[in-house]
């Protein structure tokens, strides 16, 4: 849940590599120690900075039945202590030299970063490690760390909007565990107990199963000798990686997700069902695709919602991906007694989008904002780390960055009108509403079928397909 990075831009230190065209990731190593860990390399000398991250298989897909947020809460508790130092005394080592640390629970794995100055690699590297390899997670500080973590989850309930994305895979994914919140819920975090902890640490925390990506100012073979010196000894484990299975679609009659909020003056909406896994082949058109409908400010949802009628500030929609699937969204929301004005209108512009497809000229104006925005993604160190990370994770080619450009230009009119029709859900639509039921409750059943909980409840809730 917590993921601080440096927000320090290099833009100017990148400039040649953002200027050259096609654009290709910057130049790394890679290589996998006899313990398993995976171990990738990127020297970028511009500033004197330095990121690591640290990817374990498994995040939140492995959390137990009924402790969804059981991979976050071990991710935060790693700071509480280890064999040498107590929570106050780590802090106080990063915090003296300007580092942040931060772990994010992803639902396929878990990650573990920490920004640095570059010259305090040969401590604060060692001292990462001690922190992965040697938490002693003392019963006091996880009492502590829960009672915060419980506090913030409640007070996430006042903004619909960060709940969501969770309500929608909830809906999306039945009693697969990508259904499960990967923050937790009150409910389920307040169950977790330090035994929980260490039997998922455990399991998880195995060098077969972790990579580390280090972006930044340094020397290659210095870095992999003080990495060797820190990592080399953990001992591998017997742990294999879990395919998490493919979840079930939903085969029957469209469902509406209506989670009810009392004192609502808005209503938080999302559309759509099961996209696709990030390794899919046709991912990079997709973006291409889903930019028209819903992924840029003159996108057609945007310019139908919000330019044109004003019934929101704001519409948008994205495939998100993980590793077995992924889902398919629009999103916005709006004042309650224009929900099912921007409801039907959503669904009005988005049907019209699957059976006329695209011309040519939004294709091309399409292609050319991707190919500008897609250099600035990787302007700071943590962002190219997290791409090698996701290498990794997703078992994307190596060339997956560098081919972007290329099959961006490649796509033609008639593909991506064949690529709709293939990957954007047109049947049995489902719908997340976040509201006033009282309201919405009568409107809604031309939808499809209800199911009506109270925002607390819906949180813990399980929904078969």
């Amino acid at each position: 849940m917590l993921r601080i990075f440096s927000t320090l831009l290099f833009a100017f230190g990148l400039t040649s590599l953002i200027e050259a065209s096609p654009f290709k990731l910057p130049p790394h190593q890679k290589e996998q120690w006899p313990n398993g860990l995976s171990v990738f390399l990127m020297p970028q000398s511009e500033v004197p900075l330095l990121h690591v991250s640290i990817g374990l298989q498994g995040g939140a897909s492995w959390d137990e039945n009924q402790l969804s947020g059981l991979a976050s809460y071990t991710g935060e508790a790693l700071l509480l202590g280890t064999r040498l130092h107590k929570k106050a005394d780590l802090e106080a080592s990063l915090d003296f030299r300007g580092a942040s640390f931060g772990t994010n629970a992803r639902p396929d794995f878990l990650n573990i970063d920490l920004s640095m100055a570059a010259k305090d690699a040969p401590t604060l590297i060692p001292l990462l490690g001690e922190i992965l390899l040697t938490p002693t997670f003392p019963e006091g500080e996880l009492i502590k760390l829960k009672e915060r973590t419980v506090s913030d989850l409640k007070k996430k309930r006042e903004s619909p909007n960060l709940l969501a994305d969770q309500f929608f895979n909830k809906l999306i994914f039945g009693t697969h565990s990508y259904a499960q919140a990967t923050d937790g819920t009150a409910i389920s975090i307040s169950r977790i107990t330090r035994q929980n902890v260490v039997a998922y640490y455990q399991k998880a925390f195995q060098p077969q199963l972790a990579a580390i990506s280090v972006v930044g100012d340094f020397e290659p073979e210095a870095m992999k000798k003080l990495l060797q010196a820190t990592f080399g000894g953990w001992q591998k484990g017997s742990q294999a990686v879990e395919s998490v299975p493919t979840p079930a679609v939903n085969a029957g009659a469209a469902r509406v997700f209506l989670v009810d909020k009392r004192d609502a003056t808005e209503t938080t909406f999302r559309i759509g069902g099961q996209g696709v896994p990030r390794n899919t082949a046709d991912w990079i058109p997709l973006q291409v695709i889903n930019t028209i409908l819903g992924g840029r400010f003159t996108s057609l949802l945007n310019e139908e919602l919000r330019v044109k009628t004003g019934l929101t500030y704001g519409a948008k929609s994205r495939f998100d991906p993980f590793k077995m699937s992924g889902t398919f969204a629009i999103s916005s929301f709006t004042a309650n007694d224009n929900s099912f004005k921007a409801l039907d209108l959503a669904l009005e512009t988005y049907r019209r989008f699957l059976k006329q497809g695209i011309d040519q000229s939004t294709l091309d104006s399409a292609k050319a904002y991707v190919k500008g925005q897609y250099p600035p993604r990787f302007e700071t160190l943590d962002s190219l780390a997290q791409v090698l990370l996701d290498q990794w994770a997703y078992q994307l080619p190596d060339d997956v960055i560098d081919r972007f450009e290329s099959e961006v230009d490649a796509l033609t009119q008639t593909r991506a009108n064949d690529l709709i029709r293939q990957y954007f859900p047109a049947d049995r639509l489902d719908i997340l509403l976040i509201g006033k039921a009282a309201s919405l409750r009568s409107g809604v059943q031309k939808y499809g079928r209800i199911i009506q909980l109270d925002l607390e409840k819906a949180e813990d809730a399980k929904l078969p397909l």
